[in-house]
Parts: structure tokens; sequence; C-alpha cells
């Protein structure tokens, strides 16, 4: 860490920002599962107003497509689908062979299939990814939605998958420092 910088230490891990709105940011999207910004269209919710207006771009001059068993508004009738057989469908046509439990989509057939292999399943907690292996599993939360890598570079807020990456960095970056 450069001299002169206060550290700021999250109060629920081991991460430490060089400033306060960085700790901030990564309390939020690591540490909460509250969204307080939702999207009007399809309820997507968003820890930043950022996400939510960056969000808000992709249903730009799209239909919407209202639920006729409630107030939900879909962009596309895939969206529509998935959301009646979710929450207003009773029947479960997709059937796993293995044990006969039905599901209603069959991407939920697919996550209970790895059930049977014996091996954990990881899901993401922002969004539909899941995996079995669990380094893959963490750099898919880390590269995507946190970016809280864990190897910091001593001179700057910039962070890393691996510690090679780090040494690269600094090696280019902070050739200055070294010396």
């Amino acid at each position: 860490m450069v001299q002169g910088h206060k550290t700021h230490q999250c109060p629920h891990c081991e991460h430490k920002s060089t400033n306060s709105s960085d700790l901030k940011r990564h309390i939020i999207s690591v540490h909460t599962k509250d969204f307080p910004h939702q999207c009007d269209v399809c309820e997507k919710g968003f820890h930043r107003p950022s996400e939510l207006k960056k969000h808000a771009e992709t249903h730009k001059g799209n239909k919407v497509h209202q639920c006729r068993h409630c107030n939900f508004n879909a962009s596309d009738t895939f969206t529509l689908s998935r959301h009646i057989l979710s929450l207003h469908t009773k029947d479960l046509p997709f059937k796993c062979k293995r044990c006969r439990r039905g599901f209603r989509q069959p991407a939920e057939l697919k996550k209970h299939m790895k059930t049977h292999s014996g091996r954990k399943v990881y899901q993401c907690q922002y969004c539909e990814y899941n995996s079995t292996d669990a380094s893959g599993f963490k750099r898919h939360v880390i590269s995507i939605h946190t970016k809280d890598y864990p190897h910091r570079c001593d001179y700057c807020t910039k962070g890393f998958r691996r510690p090679s990456e780090k040494s690269q960095h600094i090696a280019r970056h902070h050739k200055d420092m070294l010396m």
C-alpha cells in the first residue's frame, strides 16, 4: 500500500479499499442481497441506479408483453413465458428420468440433474449461472459481479485473479517503485 493512504477495512470480510466509495460498493455488491433499484418492465433488481439505467436500454424500442395473471410486464415473449411457467403454472412438464420429479422449465431440470451426479452445485446469487466446478464458479462471481479480485496491487487499487497477473502489472506500471 502506498504510504499516506488510509485503508478502509470491510466489517464483513478481509477486503480492504483505499477509499470509502470503493468499500461501500464492495459491501453492497458482495454482502447485500437488497436490490433497491427495480426495472419497471421485467422486475429485475439492481444495486445501483447506473446498473438499472444500463439495463433499461435493453428494453428500448421493445414491445411490452403483459401477463394475463398479474401486473408483470416483459420485453419479449420468452421472458413472459418463463414468468408464467414459474409463477402461474401448476403443470410440471419436464420430468427427471432418474427420480420422476417434475419441473416447470428445462433449466430447472438441467440444474436438478446435477444433484444426481454426486457433485455439489454452486448457484450464483447474482444471475442464473451455476457450476459444479468451485474454482470456475468463484472466477465467474469475481470477474462478472463483484470485481473483488484476491490479488491486489501494493501500489494502486487494481485487483487480479492470479498472482502472476499482479506481478506483470507491477513490473509494467510501477517499475519506478521497485528500485
